[in-house]
């Protein structure tokens, strides 16, 4: 029989926030564990459209979705889509969304969403400290979200005032603006924003790969599916799938889309279900872009990347078990020839599960079942954004440390 591996704290799932948790305990001294099914970056983590977006504070549930809700499930162009077949199971999900498109609640989500990203990069700061190699796939040129239409503007206008009282760093742009900044857009847009404060990766897998050096190398990393979680003694006992059984004091659990059945192990019962989100990429020595862009309208980024343009984006609510959607594939390609007139064939193309909750908002502490277990996921679209300041709140939780706002982040707002 194999032996138990014993550790202080075991972190289950390499994506980005689970490599972000597990560097900042192990610069709190903690011997840590890095539990991962497949690779480092291996889901969503390296599919994304590769930008920190600390503006990124309008949740999905908002008023003006609710009157646009018959356009976007039944428009053969519409950026959000249903499996119809998993309506039945979707329900309980899209129910509690629903509510959270109450104006209160936006607002209070709005409010959540704006402390935590006001740490996006003091989050990352030590982390990119040790690790040069990541700091050197980073780009500081800001993005820009383009409208093609006066109407599309002109919605917006809520979003804009909103971000500048909560003192989020935008410059409004005309049509002649959006052109010098990004001559690939000219007469594409009628106006944009420019949000400054945006970086953005060149390879989110490599970035990701060189924050988790220092864990790979110390021998952290282990390719374990964890399956089953029980409590033991002072501890908690993991077992995989591979017929592994780790021992630890503590476990962070940060497996994106698979935590909800985890969860339920020690009777946390979490709505959490999955967005499937699709890119795909051009490979272009020129890629046209010098910062990522939103072309708002059709709500995906094309993303300049290491030899490539990456075009990422739209929202399908399905199951993680389903094929690829060709007509997702097919949306982005069309629209991304007609922003910007690509002529390359399409080089790749890719989906990948968002971990995602009704209010937009991760879950982020400890369970209120087995406060042992800490938990980190449920971050939608803000994955990458929030995955440093994720893991220094995760390092404050075990430390008992954490502040009172992340209480909005609990999972007994359930």
């Amino acid at each position: 029989m194999t032996q138990p591996v014993h550790c202080e704290i075991a972190v289950i799932g390499a994506g980005v926030v689970g490599v972000a948790s597990a560097l900042w305990l192990r610069r709190q001294g903690y011997r840590v564990l890095l539990l991962e099914r497949e690779a480092i970056a291996a889901g969503a983590s390296y599919g994304n459209a590769g930008t920190l977006a600390p503006y990124g504070v309008m949740p999905i549930a908002q008023p003006s979705l609710l009157k646009a809700i018959p356009s976007l499930l039944f428009s053969k162009d519409s950026p959000f889509v249903i499996n119809w077949a998993r309506l039945p199971q979707l329900m309980p999900w899209l129910l509690r969304f629903l509510n959270e498109c109450r104006p209160s609640r936006c607002e209070a989500n709005t409010r959540a969403l704006s402390q935590i990203l006001q740490l996006t990069y003091s989050g990352y700061a030590p982390l990119l400290a040790d690790s040069p190699a990541a700091d050197r796939h980073l780009h500081h040129n800001g993005c820009i979200y383009a409208y093609r239409s006066e109407h599309g503007f002109a919605n917006a206008q809520t979003a804009i005032e909103l971000r500048r009282s909560l003192g989020i760093a935008q410059q409004v742009l005309n049509a002649a603006d959006v052109a010098q900044l990004e001559p690939a857009l000219a007469g594409k847009a009628v106006a944009g924003i420019l949000f400054p404060e945006s970086s953005h990766m060149d390879d989110p897998r490599a970035f990701i790969e060189a924050l988790a050096a220092p864990l790979v190398a110390e021998g952290a990393l282990h390719r374990a599916t964890i399956t089953t979680l029980q409590r033991q003694g002072g501890g908690l006992q993991l077992r995989s799938a591979e017929g592994q059984t780790y021992r630890s004091d503590r476990v962070v659990l940060c497996g994106g889309a698979w935590s909800a059945a985890l969860a339920r192990q020690v009777g946390d019962h979490i709505p959490l279900d999955t967005e499937r989100g699709y890119h795909i990429e051009f490979d272009l020595q020129d890629t046209l872009l010098n910062r990522p862009c939103c072309p708002v309208e059709s709500a995906f980024y094309m993303t300049p990347m290491a030899g490539r343009l990456r075009v990422a984006g739209t929202v399908e609510l399905g199951s993680i078990n389903d094929p690829a959607n060709p007509q997702r594939f097919d949306f982005l390609e069309r629209h991304v020839r007609q922003v910007i007139g690509l002529t390359q064939p399409v080089a790749r193309k890719w989906l990948g599960f968002r971990p995602s909750l009704p209010d937009s908002l991760p879950v982020i502490g400890p369970s209120p079942n087995e406060p042992r277990m800490i938990y980190a996921f449920g971050h939608q679209h803000l994955g990458l954004t929030l995955a440093g300041a994720t893991g220094q709140l995760v390092a404050e939780c075990i430390a008992g440390k954490a502040p009172q706002w992340l209480d909005s982040f609990s999972v007994q707002r359930f």
